[in-house]
C-alpha cells in the first residue's frame, strides 16, 4: 500500500470522527437513524437490505467491513435488527489509542491484521469503495477464505463499462485509482460462483476520476453465491 494512500486513509477516517460521535449519540436516543448527506443513505440501505437476506444458523453471522470506518455500521442502527451480527472492521492503519465507542445493539471489533482476516470466515464481505485503491485486487481476493461467504458488496465505486484503466483521483491527485472493467469484475466473481444480483448507479460526481478515458459510472454492486 502506497504512502499517499495510507495518509489519505488516515486523514479520511480522522475527518469522520466528529460525525461518528454525532451519529452514535443521535441513534442511541432515537427510533429512526441519523440522516446522512449525499448518497450515504442509499449506500447504507443497500447494505442493510443485503444483511437482512442472510439466513442464520445457530451462531451469529460474521461480517467483514474492509477498509472502512465505524460510520458504516453505526448508521445501520434502527434500520434492521443487527444484534445477530458480529462485525469486523479492517483498518490497516488502526491507532491503538483509538476510542472504543458504545454502539447500540452492535457487536464489533476493529482489526489491522490482514493475515487474520483472509483466514477468517465471513458470511458477508463489504468492500465498500476500496477496490479502486487495490491495484492487485483479484490477486489479494484469491487469498480470502470464502467457504462461508454468501454475499459481497461494493458501494460508490467507479467502474468502466469498457476497459480497465488508471486515473488520478480528482480530489487527491497523488492517488492513482485503478478503474476496473465492470464486465471483467462480473466475470471474475462468476468464476467464483458469485452472481450479480443487484446493481445501481450514483451521481457522476462520486466517480472522482481526474480523467475518464472510458465510459465510467459510480456503481453499487451486490453479488451472491
Amino acid at each position: 500500500m502506497t504512502h499517499d494512500l495510507s495518509n489519505y486513509w488516515k486523514l479520511y477516517n480522522n475527518e469522520k470522527k466528529q460525525l461518528l460521535k454525532k451519529v452514535i449519540d443521535f441513534n442511541n436516543k432515537n427510533k429512526f437513524n441519523f440522516l446522512e448527506n449525499e448518497n450515504y443513505n442509499h449506500i447504507r440501505d443497500i447494505l442493510s437490505l443485503t444483511l437482512s437476506n442472510i439466513k442464520f444458523e445457530k451462531k451469529k453471522a460474521k461480517v467483514l467491513d474492509y477498509g472502512s470506518n465505524l460510520l458504516t455500521i453505526s448508521n445501520l442502527v434502527n434500520k434492521i435488527n443487527i444484534s445477530k451480527f458480529n462485525f469486523v472492521i479492517y483498518d490497516p492503519f488502526l491507532d491503538s489509542k483509538q476510542n472504543k465507542y458504545k454502539l447500540k445493539n452492535i457487536n464489533y471489533k476493529l482489526v489491522n491484521d490482514y493475515k487474520k482476516i483472509i483466514k477468517d470466515q465471513f458470511t458477508l464481505i463489504n468492500f465498500g469503495s476500496s477496490i479502486q485503491y487495490q491495484h492487485n485486487f483479484f490477486t489479494n481476493f484469491e487469498q480470502f477464505n470464502l467457504s462461508r461467504t454468501k454475499f459481497i458488496v461494493f458501494t460508490s465505486t467507479p467502474f468502466s463499462l469498457s476497459k480497465t484503466y488508471f486515473s488520478k483521483q480528482s480530489n487527491h491527485t497523488n492517488l492513482i485509482q485503478k478503474i476496473y472493467s465492470f464486465d471483467y469484475v462480473v466475470k471474475k466473481f462468476k468464476s467464483k460462483k458469485f452472481n450479480l444480483i443487484f446493481k445501481s448507479r450514483n451521481e457522476d460526481k462520486y466517480i472522482a476520476c481526474k480523467k475518464k478515458i472510458h465510459k465510467t459510472f459510480s456503481l453499487n454492486l451486490v453479488f451472491k453465491k
